[in-house]
């Protein structure tokens, strides 16, 4: 089918600015912060609640039918992902959905920020116009921060209702993502209901954005107000057709990685007698929101250390390297699985391009053409 054209899609994108010796300096030492907090983790934090050696005999000694089970619960996750992406980008199909998902997971685990390059190459040369890709590219994003902030609110009014007693700090935890939410709500909806509204918050946006880019030195961008509005117009279409599915496929991505979570902590032998689904849901909400905040890839070892650390609090120190046996399982099944898989996506992509089966995303023209998914 044909991506039908929108007048957003006349206009180029700015070319990315050219690296300096100081933006490389300033990755480098990103990257650097970002592996030192790693090494203090694994290396200072995590030996002084457990013990690896006992971690590692726990793991030794489970079932080959226990990893399968895990990899394949694993490979489930990237259907609703996938789904999510998909139905956004109308004429993309399942199959491409899930491989720009795991593709662009498995970059942005290792090379933090190249994920939306990957992301927007793959949607060029599938035939999207520029416009309708970095729409999905926000829209997804957008889904996903609704259902992520909306879950601690959710499962305070689901414990409330089951007569779970005392739910301590996680009830402000909620509040606050409850106002996050309300004030994403208030956006969305002012967008939606009023063109001055979108072309006021896109006037500020690029006001704000100009600032920054001014402290770096770097031209300000112009004309983003109205790209914004003509955003709006072609949002409101795509989200009244597909939103509630967007929604559905998001939020059966993230209780998917719950159940995924619960599975292997169940599979180390931590029965409803040691953490009861409750429990486990109210600390997989809140490391949830913690790896929301990108201090280090994919939220490699500070997950490890929430995870273990909150479980550790509620079901005794006695319990800790079975937690972490549990936490190591689950994260090799949602973490890890999805980087070799993600880069052999990547490769197979960038051979059709070079074989000439797909244009290349990064110099063929801003115009729309076909995106069937073949």
């Amino acid at each position: 089918m044909t991506d039908p054209q929108t007048p957003g899609d006349e206009f180029t994108p700015p070319a990315p600015p050219q690296r300096t010796s100081k933006d490389r300096r300033n990755s480098l030492i990103a990257a650097g912060v970002g592996l030192l907090i790693v090494i203090f983790i694994f290396g200072f934090l995590l030996p002084q609640v457990i013990d690896y050696e006992t971690v590692f005999t726990i793991l030794k000694e489970l079932d080959p039918i226990d990893y399968v089970v895990m990899i394949g619960a694993g490979l489930l996750l990237y259907v609703p992902e996938g789904a999510l992406y998909a139905s956004l980008m109308p004429g993309m199909g399942l199959r491409r959905g899930m491989s720009a998902w795991v593709a662009s997971t498995a970059v942005s685990t290792t090379i933090p920020g190249a994920d939306l390059v990957v992301r927007y190459g793959m949607y060029r040369s599938w035939g999207f116009g520029v416009e309708r890709t970095m729409l999905g590219i926000v829209l997804s994003g957008l889904f996903d921060n609704i259902v992520k902030f909306s879950l601690p609110s959710i499962a305070v009014i689901l414990f409330l209702v089951l007569g779970v007693g005392d739910l301590g700090d996680f009830v402000w935890i909620a509040i606050i993502a409850l106002a996050v939410l309300i004030v994403m709500a208030i956006v969305i909806i002012g967008m939606v209901r009023s063109e001055a509204f979108t072309q006021w918050l896109a006037e500020k946006a690029e006001s704000f954005a100009n600032w920054g880019l001014g402290k770096i030195k770097r031209d300000p961008v112009e004309g983003l107000s109205d790209r914004v509005v003509g955003f709006r117009d072609l949002a409101i279409g795509i989200v009244s057709e597909s939103g509630v599915k967007a929604l559905l496929f998001s939020a059966a991505g993230k209780l998917w990685a719950f159940v995924m979570l619960t599975l292997a902590l169940r599979i180390v032998g931590l029965g409803p007698d040691v953490l009861s689904l409750g429990q486990i849901f109210i600390v997989w909400v809140i490391v949830l929101l913690i790896t929301s905040i990108p201090i280090t890839p994919g939220g490699v070892g500070i997950a490890a250390l929430a995870y273990i650390g909150l479980f550790s609090q509620i079901a005794g120190d006695q319990y800790a390297d079975l937690i972490a046996a549990g936490v190591v399982l689950f994260r090799l099944a949602q973490w890890f699985l999805p980087i070799p898989i993600g880069w052999v996506s990547v490769g197979l992509w960038r051979r059709q391009i070079s074989d000439g089966q797909l244009p290349n995303p990064f110099t063929m023209p801003t115009t729309d053409g076909s995106n069937d998914d073949d």
